[in-house]
This record gives C-alpha cells, sequence and structure tokens, in this order.
C-alpha cells in the first residue's frame, strides 16, 4: 500500500508539470539510465541516505520514480521528478542543479522576479521593491498570484522540491526571502519568464490589485538593493556591544563562514576573546546570542563559540562518517581521485568509515574566560549546518534560553563536509552530493527530525520587517527585565 501511494503521488505531480514543459526532451531510456547513475551514486556515496527514510522506503521511492519514466520528459520536468526523491532524504545539503551551461544562461539574463518575497504564516508578503511600481501599496502588501499561480499552489510546489533536513519547514521559509533562491524555483516550476504578473492586496479588506514587472538582471537587482536598502549589504556580520544597563551583553555572529570573513578582513577566534574577555571584566550577568540568519561555514567557528560557554571537557561530535573511502561515481565530477587521501579515515565496525582527521573530533577543551551568566540565543529558520550543530550543543549543555522560530538545521547533526557535483551524462543535471555524516554529541531530544524547537516562539510580521522592528530582541531584553 505504501508503495502504490508513492507511485500515485509521483505519478501526478509529473503529470501536473508535464504541461508546462519547454526546451528539448529526453527520452525514457535516457533517462532511466542518469537515474540510475543518480541512485548508485546516493546510495554509494550520501552517509545519510536513511538517516530519515528507512532503506525499504527510499527503495520504493526509487523504484516509483522509474516506472513514472514512461515517455520523454524535458529538463525542468525530470529535474523536479529528481528533487521529489531528494526531498524524501532529507537532506539540506544535498541539491539537485540545473544544468552548468542553462544556469549560467539563466542568471545572465533579466529574470529575477523584482522584488524580495517573505513568508509568514502561510502567507507571502512583498518585503523590498526592486520594480519600478512605487512602494506605496506594493511593499507589505499580500501576494495572492504570480502569472496565475496562486500563492497556496505556488508555494506547495516549491516546499516539495525544496531541500531542507527531516521535516524541517522553516530551512524553507526563509530560503524564500532570497529573490535568487525564489526566482529559481519558480522558473524550474513554472517556466522562464521575463515579466511577471502579479496579483496583490494591500490591507485588510482591500481590493485584489494587478501589476505587470519586468524581471532583473541579477546584477541589475543586486545594484538597485544595494542604493535603495543599504543596510541589508553594510551591515557588519559581527557585532558585540554591552547595553546601557551594564548588565547585559549583545553578541551577533550572522556567519561562520571562514571565507566571507577572511575577505572582510574579519578574524573571528580574536573577536571572540575579546568579546568574552570584556564580558567576564564587566561581570556581565546577561547575554544575547544573536545567530539568526547564520546559515553555518567553517566547522571549528561553531564548537570555537561554544566552548566560551562551557566549563568542562567535552565532546563536540559523537560520530563523524563517510559511508566509503574510495567513491566509484567520482568519475561522474571533476575530481581528480575517487581514493581518499591516506590518514583522514579508519574504518569502524559498522562497515562505515570514520574522519580521524578534523579538529572537532575527540575530547575538546573549553576556552577561557568561561561565561556562567544567564544566556539568551535569538533563533530562527536560517541557522544551518555549522550554525545548527552549535545550537544543539547550546541547548544539550547549558540552561539558555531560546527565542524565535525553529532553528534551520537537524539537532542532531547533518550530512555536509565536502560536497562534490556529479553531472548526469544525457541531461547534464548536477547533483551535490554531501560525503560527511554528522552525529552531534547530544541526547534526550525528542523531535528526532527538526531542529531546536524555541522556548518562546517568537516570530516577526511583516510589518516588523518593514519598519525595522526587532520583536525577538525585544523578547530577551523583556525577559531580562523580569
Amino acid at each position: 500500500m505504501k508503495t502504490n501511494s508513492i507511485l500515485l503521488l509521483l505519478f501526478l505531480r509529473s503529470f501536473v508539470f508535464a504541461q508546462t514543459v519547454t526546451g528539448p526532451g529526453y527520452s525514457a531510456a535516457e533517462l532511466k539510465s542518469d537515474l540510475k547513475i543518480f541512485r548508485s551514486a546516493l546510495e554509494e556515496g550520501h552517509p545519510g541516505i536513511y538517516r530519515y527514510s528507512s532503506k525499504a522506503t527510499m527503495d520504493s521511492i526509487f523504484e516509483a520514480t522509474e516506472f513514472a519514466i514512461n515517455r520523454s520528459m524535458g529538463e525542468r520536468e525530470y529535474k523536479i521528478l529528481l528533487s521529489n526523491v531528494t526531498s524524501r532524504i532529507g537532506c539540506g545539503h544535498l541539491a539537485v542543479l540545473a544544468p552548468k551551461i542553462d544556469q549560467d544562461k539563466f542568471d545572465k539574463e533579466a529574470t529575477a522576479i523584482p522584488f524580495q518575497p517573505y513568508y509568514s504564516n502561510g502567507k507571502l508578503f512583498v518585503l523590498t521593491n526592486f520594480s519600478a511600481i512605487l512602494d506605496k501599496g506594493f511593499v507589505g502588501a499580500r501576494i495572492v498570484s504570480i502569472n496565475g499561480h496562486s500563492t497556496n499552489d505556488m508555494l506547495k510546489d516549491m516546499f516539495a522540491i525544496m531541500p531542507a533536513d527531516g521535516n524541517n519547514k522553516t530551512y524553507k521559509y526563509r530560503n524564500l526571502t532570497y529573490s535568487k533562491y525564489f526566482t529559481r524555483y519558480f522558473y524550474y516550476l513554472y517556466g522562464d519568464t521575463s515579466s511577471y504578473t502579479v496579483e496583490y492586496i494591500s490591507g485588510v479588506g482591500a481590493r485584489i490589485k494587478k501589476a505587470k514587472l519586468a524581471g532583473l538582471l541579477f546584477d541589475d537587482l543586486n545594484a538597485v538593493c544595494d542604493k535603495k536598502y543599504p543596510r541589508h549589504f553594510l551591515s557588519d556580520p559581527l557585532e558585540f556591544k554591552l547595553e546601557d544597563d551594564k548588565k547585559t551583553a549583545y553578541l551577533k555572529i550572522e556567519t561562520f563562514d571562514g571565507d566571507v570573513l577572511e575577505q572582510k578582513k574579519i578574524d573571528l577566534p580574536n573577536f571572540l576573546q575579546s568579546a568574552f574577555n570584556r564580558i567576564d571584566s564587566n561581570k556581565i550577568k546577561n547575554l544575547i546570542i544573536d545567530l539568526r540568519n547564520n546559515h553555518g561555514g567553517t566547522d571549528e567557528f561553531g564548537k570555537l563559540l561554544f566552548s566560551y560557554l562551557v566549563s568542562h571537557d567535552f565532546d563536540y561530535y559523537s560520530s563523524l562518517t563517510t559511508s566509503t573511502d574510495n567513491y566509484r561515481f567520482f568519475k561522474y565530477t571533476n575530481m581528480s581521485s575517487p581514493k581518499v587521501p591516506n590518514g583522514l579515515l579508519k574504518a569502524n565496525a559498522a562497515g562505515t568509515f570514520d574522519v580521524i582527521r578534523h579538529p572537532n573530533v575527540g575530547k575538546q577543551k573549553p576556552l577561557l574566560p568561561n561565561y556562567s551568566g544567564n544566556i539568551y540565543v535569538l533563533i530562527n529558520g536560517g541557522c544551518f549546518s555549522t550554525t545548527s550543530e552549535c545550537i544543539s550543543m547550546i541547548h544539550s549543555n547549558t540552561d539558555a534560553v531560546f527565542i524565535g522560530e525553529e532553528s534551520g538545521g537537524g539537532y542532531y547533526g547533518n550530512n555536509s563536509g565536502m560536497v562534490p557535483e556529479i553531472t548526469l551524462p544525457n541531461t547534464k543535471i548536477r547533483i551535490a552530493i554531501p560525503l560527511m555524516k554528522y552525529v552531534m554529541a547530544v541526547k534526550d531530544y525528542r523531535f528526532k527530525d527538526h531542529g531546536l524547537f524555541p522556548n518562546y516562539e517568537v516570530i516577526p510580521k511583516i510589518a516588523n520587517k518593514i519598519n525595522g522592528n526587532d520583536p525577538e530582541l525585544e523578547f530577551a531584553k523583556k525577559l531580562i527585565s523580569r
């Protein structure tokens, strides 16, 4: 019965998008050949393929997908079919990507949707406006449809093919706020367009209005955003300050990405050392750590922050593994050798391989000065990967209070590390496959397939975002004042 249900679901989705497919078609034989490589690469290399779905379930999904390929398909329809498979695996780092030549061409055309969407409570709003239409009546408006596709159907279709850890949804919500991601998913589902007919409602009880907006080059969109909304580009990814009451410190870390920080000439280890020295010397009782929209980055930097919040030795990862030490599917990538360098891995009793050369593996030491006061952590669906790891460790090892919405990454870990791209020979669709399975040294959290749910759910409304209000931060300050 389960297999039949999956078959029906895949058939229905395939038929839904068959009407909109354009571009070259591929024969069923070509598509099945690519599917065989796709499946083999995932089964061989993805270390968390059965993390959230059993092998029996995944086998049924692969078989149903092959059965659904009974005719020729275009690239977009086939990509959607594969994305339905990867979404069942529940891995936010696993991605199905368009052929590189098509993606490069798409990014250089005037296709970008000319506003920034914002998802809230099942609805889609206009957060910022890059189009020629006046802001008044458009910014803050609720989107009813785009090019005839209702918001409800659009969100359902997008969420079905977007990657996320386990059954997390907030990561998908926050990714929709990026015009580039939104545009790409819109294209995959409904086709290329140089204009967008948007139906929207400006206020409660207002009539539906309609506007035809021209698509933009992504570079032009960024230029408009830089000029019209400079705070989006000029904000510092790190911030530390002592509040006026001298009892509270605010620490914001917007990225753990070592490359980004290096480009900005920011030394995160020195920044944290200086911040915690000041916290210690001022005997700060309350610390607000703002990790919202921090998508992660360098593994060690998440551990670095956590190391100041505990006073005992600790394990950060309970395990860090790969499926193999010799990847046959690497022949479909640009990787020079399928063999992992000597000394990086060690075979274990489970038949997989432990990663033994990683700074977060093994017993870790706390850093001085330790902070033992009250901790308040601001989180949302943009907290992913390295950041989600750090959040889980803080939650499991301290009495920190979490404010915001469910974090975007899996509480018990993720699949990431090195993420090579394979290129399927016929369709040229690319699959980014993470090779390392991270399992955090945490326990007793009952939501096995989600991120961390906050102690206090506080989600900004569209008016908060437009007016620059910060309800999560204000809520934390109110808790402290009590």
